[in-house]
């Protein structure tokens, strides 16, 4: 995660506000220590494969075309390929990284699973990757309350994310708005 901390600073940021948002999640579902443990694992990498994505795709604020936008949607299979080179990597994380991006109705990508055929994991890294997303600047969009991150969340449940999942992470609104706000300014200083 070093590399992709230096390569791309917001990328590295998102993943860690993702991990914190993935504990908070697990504290919530009362998750033992190991899959507690792999929740916020999978999530502080899942966007490692972005170390394969060039900067100036990371950072457009221009529409991608379709080359660029394939090269984002490649980053799932690339990081969970960069994790299946290490020794001993808990599957668990390999999946949490190459199914994040899949959706409960099966439109998702790399692969198109759908339901719980997606790995429990990526869909709860899902659900908290596209709030943090919601909540962080683009260029292309302006960026959501909490409030709003959640409606979303809870308007796409049964079609993008676990309706389940997307139910508990909606109990944590109170939680979430308090401490990602002050977590958020405090990470800038990193």
């Amino acid at each position: 995660m070093e590399q992709l901390r230096h390569k791309h600073e917001e990328t590295f940021r998102h993943c860690v506000r993702v991990a914190w948002l993935g504990e908070k999640l697990a504290e919530t579902l009362r998750l033992d220590q190991e899959r507690s443990s792999n929740l916020v694992r999978g999530c502080f990498i899942h966007d490692l494969g972005k170390l394969a994505v060039p900067n100036e795709v990371l950072d457009s604020e221009d529409r991608l075309t379709k080359e660029q936008w394939a090269s984002i949607k490649r980053h799932p299979s690339a990081g969970a390929e960069l994790l299946t080179e290490i020794p001993g990597m808990d599957r668990t994380l390999v999946e949490t990284v190459l199914h994040h991006h899949e959706r409960w109705d099966g439109s998702g990508y790399p692969v198109g699973l759908s339901g719980e055929d997606i790995p429990w994991t990526a869909r709860a890294c899902s659900v908290v990757d596209a709030f943090d997303s919601m909540l962080s600047p683009r260029p292309y969009r302006k960026t959501k309350t909490a409030e709003e991150a959640m409606q979303e969340i809870i308007r796409n449940a049964g079609t993008q994310f676990d309706p389940s999942l997307a139910e508990r992470f909606y109990s944590l609104l109170d939680v979430v708005n308090t401490m990602y706000l002050s977590y958020a300014d405090l990470f800038k200083t990193f």
